[in-house]
């Protein structure tokens, strides 16, 4: 059996360890697509799965404001804006309270309780 590659900075797209916009987030989402198993033609990181890229992970993760996944958990003290482990029901309410109360050009509707779906 051969052991896990294990995701190191060098193996990121260089544009995700300096501080990134959307546009350029999304370009690393696009240009690290993978059509099945292969190579990343980004990174030439090897994959069994479209998701399993690093780069596409970590960008797909900075987009939705996701905690970075536990295989790539070790990179977030060098991808900025990246978080890890897990968010608590109050965390999130309060990014959610946060990012209404921002100015818009509408006025944020109102959110109901979240839902426990387990």
């Amino acid at each position: 059996m051969v052991p896990e590659r294990v995701a190191q900075p060098g193996d990121l797209d260089p544009r995700l360890l300096r501080p990134t916009g959307r546009t350029d987030r999304l370009q690393v989402v696009v240009e690290h697509y993978v059509v099945g198993a292969g190579r990343c033609p980004g990174c030439g990181w090897p994959v069994a799965r479209r998701e399993e890229c690093p780069s596409r992970q970590a960008a797909v993760c900075l987009l939705d404001n996701r905690p970075l996944p536990v295989r790539l958990a070790h990179l977030v003290d060098v991808v900025p804006g990246a978080r890890a482990g897990r968010d608590s029901a109050a965390e999130r309410e309060e990014r959610r309270q946060a990012e209404d109360a921002l100015p818009g050009l509408f006025e944020a509707p109102a959110r109901g309780p979240e839902r426990n779906t387990q």
